[in-house]
């Protein structure tokens, strides 16, 4: 069991916890490994499905990462609702006070501004939500050593990828919020990157139209290499013949970006392993034996606030 000698922040900058015994199992997972947790007062709210109103979701985010107190900031969960409150939120303010976050799926739009805004390495990584039920050895491992291992180490099988080995900022997130963001001030602007994405609950021809966007925009062909991860949902259950699937896509988006490597089965975001990866932070990224490994020590760590005695 691995230790959190931390304080950590719920923040709600989006939905509201479909159970409202979301917050006291997510604090309990923290306690439990010694860490300290605030949880604000719009994670209870439930305006329209929404965490509390908008002046309610910004404080949520500003108190928590602007309080010296606490050393790491989680949502309580995904959704949709911080494109609501993007141009509200003070980046440079938070900056300043440097906390570290982590979070997916909506929080994306956050990972993507805040770097925008103030260049600032944040996590694409597990919400407090998931950390309600055990999470899986992966996960877990991976967002403790994130968190305070010198080094960031991610690898995952992938036997179609070629011989590479490459450096780049890592960046991306979930497909409907980076197409969204797209022409705005808060879509980072990184050229040479190792961009991952992914996407769930979304047909196969919606998922390839946002892609398209990415192309179109320049994005896609000015990367070393795109990591895809989990399009769940993408096909129907019982595909007919000529129904159009997610393999479809991935052929053609293979032929519009013939001179960048796309490589599938990256874990992350909605699916059952969960990596907590360094967004904007300058990796290393090489093939070895059917897998890709990614290395760095360009990212933010928590510093151990107090020592847990174990009995």
């Amino acid at each position: 069991m691995p230790d959190f000698p931390i304080r950590v922040g719920f923040c709600a900058p989006s939905r509201a916890p479909v159970d409202v015994s979301t917050p006291a199992l997510a604090k309990l997972y923290f306690t439990d490994r010694g860490a300290q947790v605030e949880i604000h007062d719009a994670v209870f709210k439930n305006v329209k499905q929404f965490a509390g109103v908008e002046s309610e979701r910004i404080d949520s985010i500003m108190s928590m990462a602007c309080n010296p107190e606490i050393d790491l900031v989680m949502p309580i969960r995904g959704g949709y609702g911080l494109s609501r409150i993007l141009d509200d939120i003070d980046f440079e303010e938070i900056a300043k006070h440097d906390p570290i976050f982590c979070g997916f799926s909506d929080f994306t739009a956050f990972n993507m501004a805040y770097y925008a805004k103030t260049g600032k390495i944040s996590y694409h990584g597990p919400s407090a939500t998931d950390f309600v039920d055990q999470p899986l050895y992966v996960t877990e491992r991976n967002f403790h050593s994130a968190l305070f291992d010198e080094e960031w180490v991610l690898s995952f099988p992938c036997k179609e990828a070629p011989e590479l080995d490459l450096e780049g900022q890592i960046w991306g997130g979930n497909l409907a919020m980076m197409a969204s963001l797209v022409g705005t001030p808060y879509f980072p602007q990184i050229e040479g990157g190792i961009l991952f994405i992914e996407d769930c609950n979304d047909r196969a021809y919606r998922l390839e139209r946002s892609l398209m966007q990415l192309y179109m925009a320049g994005v896609l062909t000015k990367q070393k290499a795109i990591l895809l991860g989990d399009f769940r949902d993408a096909d129907p259950m019982h595909p007919r013949p000529n129904d159009f699937l997610f393999a479809d896509v991935l052929e053609f988006l293979k032929k519009r970006v013939k001179d960048v490597p796309i490589l599938t089965g990256f874990p992350f975001g909605h699916s059952p392993v969960k990596a907590t990866i360094p967004y904007g932070a300058k990796v290393k990224m090489h093939t070895e034996k059917g897998y890709v490994v990614l290395n760095t020590f360009d990212h933010p760590r928590v510093k151990p606030r107090f020592e847990i005695k174990h009995v």
